[in-house]
């Protein structure tokens, strides 16, 4: 498949970075791959950042909920003290909702949700 990739790649004057290029391998069966774009063999890594959030194979779900809840909830005391009396209270929370709730519901497809997870969700929900 990566090799489609680069052809197409190719096609259209671009090329695919290999220093740049990581690949993680989710599986229980933790043998090493081997993956080459031309003659560079790319790195496999545990986890890696995706905009702004952290993506691991190990899927610690209730980990990175508890980072993005910390994150988040700084920036809406930083936006409350900010915007304290200049704005009105239901714009404030329709600015919360799009711009603090949706980055902090991004990637969420790839989470596996628990008891612990879902409870903590629902904590950081109370903040609407």
């Amino acid at each position: 498949m990566l090799d489609r990739i680069v052809d197409k790649c190719k096609e259209y004057g671009m090329e695919v970075n290999a220093k740049k290029t990581k690949i993680m391998h989710i599986e229980r069966d933790t043998k090493a791959l081997t993956i080459t774009v031309g003659n560079a063999v790319l790195e496999e890594v545990s986890k890696y950042p995706y905009l702004g959030h952290m993506i691991a194979a190990d899927v610690a779900t209730l980990k990175e909920v508890q980072i993005r809840t910390e994150k988040d909830k700084a920036k809406v005391l930083g936006e409350q003290r900010a915007a304290a009396n200049e704005i009105g209270l239901n714009a404030k929370k329709r600015i919360l909702a799009c711009y603090i709730f949706s980055v902090f519901s991004y990637g969420c497809e790839e989470w596996t949700y628990s008891k612990a997870v879902q409870k903590k969700i629902q904590t950081f929900e109370i903040w609407r």
